[in-house]
């Protein structure tokens, strides 16, 4: 679904002129009405981008204020040093000048690891050091056991120097300057370093370094030093623990749900998690080259488990790539291994490199899939990746110190924020499920109740259709009555009788009574068949009462196989036997003229005579006499007409009109 675009117009305001309070109401108004358009018109997937940068602005704000001030502090980034062997005395005649911050690139065979950083320094002259306070030397980083003397004194020290921890490195250190060993003048402080080299490191930030030392008021510095403090382990060591529950988190909804991204991404934020802690001085009772090599070989791993996620987020496989990454995972602790000891970094560089670079192919990938097919999940990776440049800046820009392991804050705020923006987004399908379903439930009892109705018109169709074959039946048995019982009876007194006229009722009443079971039985009558028995039938009649008979019939007519009910067929004979008598009994008509006409959907009938036609006196009165009711009465009863037609010395004309 394509976002729709979003403006916000705001209005220029009006000066005016009415009363003081009205003016600050209607300000008041106008004012909320733009930020209620911004609340009502900004993405939602978007507030999460904006609070991540709220909040960071803010911490980095208080941070700020609590950092205190440096005014009447020394920074010191000359120094010489001096390499120290196993027996704790210099190795060399003579040290040379070093620039901090300093970091031990190489190891040599010769010595014990060891260096010395002298710094020279008068004490600050300030009214707060005037007035006898206490000064401190703040080494904001430190890599990784060290000891501090003053003047010769020891006065601090950290670890021993004989069995570093490179975990130490993120720690930084506040060592105060007792009064009793400082001079105006001359001072000089000694910071012996023991660490592994940086080619026997994973990480740049874990080989022994010294940064710049800052002197000055102990007051003044301990802000400094607890905000760096906090900034280096304090929020890495939350931001990961965080970045550890979203994972289980991920973990339990891919259990419930049953989707493999959410499994993906819990491995990838646990992997991170455990990898921060293992950066930032997990204690593990491993030698410091086994805690190197772990690290270098638990990043492929990581890597892997983010890729998949986002592949399966926008449902991609990419067979050669997920198996390169797998094989990655062999060949890289492979390599480490064989490269152990003093090329651990210069192995582990590289592999890094092309992770990071992986990683951010398939973020692009992703993004580029998303917001061609949804714009919701879009919005989604687009917020976490914001919140990973905004913690990012902010590492590099608010950082109180140097800065540890760029990007630590900000994948644990990017994996939150990108947990937070699926489980969003599975709500919000969630919903949709559900609104879905209650459509499918209500469609659901529509067809329900639709498939009730049908059964009951079924039944009630059944059951008219069971009443119908009850009446057939009935009517089948009635007609076979009146064929065998009283249609022999009448056929015998046709036979027998002495009298012509009884001869002939009766013959008439078997006819009648023929055409009675006809449309009892329900037989379809053929309209070729039908045209012929009444042809046959008015032949006669009209012979026996002297009117010449026309006969208008179509040939084709009497070839048709279409046929008319029984009913039909029934009626219209009524019908033609009704007009047929009228015009013998009443018309003295010495002319008839009988047409018959089909078309697709309609049968016509016309009886047209030349008789003396109806009287006036009757106009307006056919309904009551000649049989006019019946015929109309029979018509209407087939969805047809009976339309008549005279007047006097005009004949009369009967139109009969069927539906096929």
């Amino acid at each position: 679904m394509n976002p729709s675009p979003e403006t916000v117009v705001l209005a220029p305001e009006v000066p005016s002129s009415r009363p003081p309070a009205e003016s600050a109401t209607s300000l008041a108004a106008r004012l909320r009405q733009p930020l209620r358009a911004i609340a009502q018109n900004l993405h939602p997937a978007r507030w999460g981008l904006l609070l991540t940068t709220l909040v960071l602005v803010v911490l980095w704000g208080l941070e700020v204020a609590a950092s205190g001030s440096t005014a009447g502090s020394v920074l010191l980034t000359q120094a010489s040093m001096v390499r120290i062997g196993s027996d704790g005395r210099p190795v060399e005649a003579e040290a040379r000048p070093v620039t901090l911050p300093h970091l031990r690139e190489r190891p040599a065979r010769d010595e014990s690891g060891v260096h010395e950083y002298r710094l020279a320094f008068a004490a600050p002259s300030s009214p707060r050091a005037s007035a006898g306070e206490m000064l401190a030397a703040f080494l904001p980083q430190v890599c990784a056991s060290f000891e501090v003397r003053l003047n010769g004194q020891l006065i601090d020290a950290r670890g021993k120097l004989a069995d570093p921890h490179p975990g130490d490195c993120y720690e930084p250190a506040l060592t105060p300057l007792p009064p009793g060993l400082l001079k105006p003048e001359g001072n000089r402080l000694d910071v012996r370093v023991a660490g592994q080299a940086l080619t026997q490191v994973a990480s740049r930030e874990r080989a022994a370094q010294l940064a710049p030392v800052r002197i000055g008021p102990h007051a003044a510095l301990d802000p400094l030093h607890r905000q760096t403090l906090a900034f280096n382990l304090g929020a890495t060591h939350a931001l990961a623990t965080v970045a550890a529950v979203v994972g289980l988190a991920a973990l339990v909804l891919r259990a419930s749900s049953q989707l493999p991204y959410f499994g993906y991404f819990g491995a990838a934020a646990l992997g991170w998690a455990l990898l921060a802690a293992l950066l930032t001085g997990a204690a593990l009772p491993l030698p410091g080259i086994w805690t190197e090599l772990l690290i270098a070989a638990f990043a492929p791993p990581v890597a892997l488990a983010a890729m998949l996620y986002l592949l399966r987020y926008c449902g991609l496989r990419v067979v050669w790539l997920e198996v390169a990454v797998a094989l990655q995972c062999v060949v890289v602790p492979a390599s480490l291994a064989l490269a152990a000891p003093d090329r651990i970094h210069s192995v582990a560089l590289p592999w890094v490199t092309i992770l990071v670079l992986e990683v951010i192919g398939v973020g692009m990938v992703f993004l580029q899939r998303a917001w061609r097919y949804s714009r919701n999940d879009f919005w989604i990776g687009a917020v976490a990746l914001s919140a990973f440049v905004v913690t990012m800046a902010a590492e590099l820009l608010g950082s109180p110190g140097a800065v540890l392991l760029p990007g630590k804050h900000a994948i644990s705020v990017a994996l939150v924020v990108m947990f937070a923006g699926m489980v969003g987004r599975m709500h919000q399908l969630f919903q949709g499920a559900i609104a879905a379903a209650e459509q499918g439930r209500v469609q659901a009892e529509r067809r329900l109740l639709q498939a009730t109705a049908d059964m009951e018109q079924n039944y009630g169709q059944m059951a008219e259709l069971r009443v119908e074959q009850v009446t057939a039946k009935e009517r089948k048995r009635i007609a076979a009555d009146l064929h065998d019982d009283l249609g022999a009876k009448l056929l015998t007194i046709v036979h027998t009788a002495d009298n012509d006229r009884i001869s002939t009722l009766a013959r008439e009443a078997l006819e009648e009574m023929r055409l009675s079971v006809r449309g009892l039985t329900g037989r379809a009558m053929q309209i070729g068949d039908a045209i012929g028995d009444w042809r046959s039938e008015l032949m006669t009649r009209f012979s026996h009462g002297g009117v010449e008979l026309v006969w208008n019939a179509a040939d084709e007519l009497l070839m048709s196989e279409r046929a008319m009910s029984a009913r039909a067929y029934v009626q219209t004979t009524r019908i033609l036997r009704e007009a047929v008598s009228n015009v013998l009994k009443h018309s003295r008509a010495t002319r008839c003229e009988i047409t018959i006409r089909q078309d697709h959907n309609d049968f016509e009938l016309t009886i047209a005579d030349n008789g003396k036609g109806i009287p006036t006196e009757l106009d307006g009165k056919l309904d009551r006499g000649h049989g006019m009711s019946t015929m109309k009465g029979r018509a209407k009863q087939l969805q047809g007409q009976c339309l008549v037609e005279s007047g006097p010395g005009y004949g009369t004309t009967i139109r009969l009109t069927l539906p096929l």
